[in-house]
């Protein structure tokens, strides 16, 4: 059961806010999250509660008794977790009919094991007795899937495609690929602070933006602006470069923007604190403190 970011913390209080995003990211819906001690040693945390425990927590992951049919929401899941997360392609890659995939898609919503983030992308205006162009036709606009808990999704990303492997799984295993598996997480709750800051005015849309050309972390629409967003888990600061990329993504897609909004785990770049540009907003760790209040 995903218990949110604020409720989180509230649990562990003794974690600063770089873990608390860490963990959650990890550990929301986690089975035994009442039981577990999130101080000390990051890796053995890891090791004791989930690698150890795999075979306790393997019936969580059970999703239907047919065997053929949870093999293939395994493969699904595992696809969702580590893709893009458009369904369209999870049937295609999977081998998968539509009609077989949208029988198990629908079991999982109806079980609470994924959610859909709805696109907002505009169809295409047509003009009558003029085809569209050939390039197109088969473009189909796609919602997004997201897990209902982060340790679900976790499990899918890390754990459950070296169990179908008959693999041993270690800690050296998930560690390389962990900044960029919180990163979505990162990104979500980038999404929340931006709606936090603005709680005054109305908000009419969030989430991310993706069209058929370009795709952005966060796109927010109040009664009175619009923001548009980046955010980099990395441990790198982050560059003007990124500020004009952004930019370039939203002149593509016609976006009408008041503010940019950059978020990253490491800070910017001198150059990008000293822009003179009054339309940017520069989010670091600290700032995710609201999100605590």
């Amino acid at each position: 059961m995903a218990v949110g970011f604020k409720n989180f913390y509230k649990k562990f209080p003794y974690l600063d806010i770089k873990e608390s995003i860490i963990y959650f990211a990890i550990f929301d819906g986690y089975p035994f999250l009442n039981e577990i001690n999130l101080s000390g040693d990051f890796n053995q945390i890891i090791q004791n509660e989930i690698i150890n425990k795999i075979e306790i927590l393997k019936k969580y992951f059970i999703y239907d008794e047919n065997r053929e049919n949870q093999q293939l929401i395994q493969k699904i899941l595992t696809r969702l977790s580590r893709g893009d997360r458009k369904n369209y392609k999870v049937y295609s890659k999977e081998n998968l009919s539509q009609i077989k995939g949208r029988v198990l898609f629908k079991h999982l919503f109806n079980i609470g094991a994924i959610r859909k983030e709805m696109s907002r992308e505009k169809p295409f205006r047509t003009i009558k007795n003029q085809p569209l162009k050939k390039s197109l036709r088969r473009y189909k606009i796609e919602d997004k899937i997201h897990f209902n808990n982060n340790f679900t999704r976790f499990w899918f990303f890390f754990i459950a495609p070296y169990i179908q492997k008959n693999q041993n799984i270690t800690f050296e295993l998930i560690q390389p690929f962990l900044d960029k598996y919180i990163s979505l997480e990162f990104e979500k709750l980038s999404n929340l602070l931006v709606i936090e800051k603005y709680k005054d005015e109305k908000i009419l849309s969030y989430g991310s933006y993706w069209d058929k050309d370009i795709e952005i972390d966060l796109l927010i629409k109040t009664s009175k602006r619009t923001i548009a967003g980046e955010a980099k888990w990395k441990n790198s600061k982050i560059c003007k470069n990124v500020f004009n990329s952004l930019q370039n993504k939203c002149r593509i897609s016609k976006l009408d923007i008041d503010t940019f909004a950059l978020f990253s785990k490491s800070s910017f770049s001198k150059e990008l604190k000293s822009t003179k540009f009054s339309n940017i907003d520069l989010y670091e760790l600290n700032d995710f403190q609201l999100l605590l209040l």
